[in-house]
């Protein structure tokens, strides 16, 4: 059995958190159609798969709470206005999601990570999802018309 180079692939996504690379991955593109790098659609495309990557941190989040919510702790009036003067932006992790094309960024979509626990932050496993983010960026990149003009100008 013949084992595949990856690196010759020519399209790429990365999913940095504080610009340190978490997760990238090369993949094929049957089809791929070159108006589509300057179009609503690519931009459309890498929107759609934040929004994938988000929902997935949203369920993790979910599965964090609920693992360690106890319902018969008591707390106090006090202990929770104190955890409300909290700024959980205060020192901010930001996720950086970035599409490739033989070796040059040709989408970038940034977004806080900041929203979710630190637990899910930091633990970050989105195996399950890779399929469903190159399937997205294949489509988005392999249409027949693109919107190539938005309120007027050129993109």
């Amino acid at each position: 059995m013949q084992k595949k180079n990856y690196e010759n692939l020519p399209y790429e996504f990365l999913l940095l958190i504080n610009n340190k690379p978490i997760v990238g991955r090369n993949f094929q593109i049957k089809g791929f159609n070159p108006e589509s790098l300057r179009s609503l659609e690519l931009k459309e495309t890498i929107d759609e798969v934040i929004g994938i990557i988000r929902h997935q941190f949203k369920l993790k989040s979910y599965e964090y709470l609920y693992k360690y919510y106890n319902p018969y702790i008591r707390q106090d009036a006090q202990e929770v206005e104190d955890r409300s003067k909290v700024n959980i932006y205060a020192n901010e992790d930001i996720f950086t999601f970035q599409i490739k094309v033989k070796g040059k960024i040709v989408a970038q979509s940034i977004f806080s990570g900041n929203d979710y626990p630190p637990k899910v932050r930091y633990d970050v496993d989105i195996r399950s999802i890779i399929s469903q983010i190159i399937y997205t960026i294949q489509y988005g990149l392999t249409l027949k018309k693109y919107t190539r003009e938005y309120c007027g100008y050129a993109l």
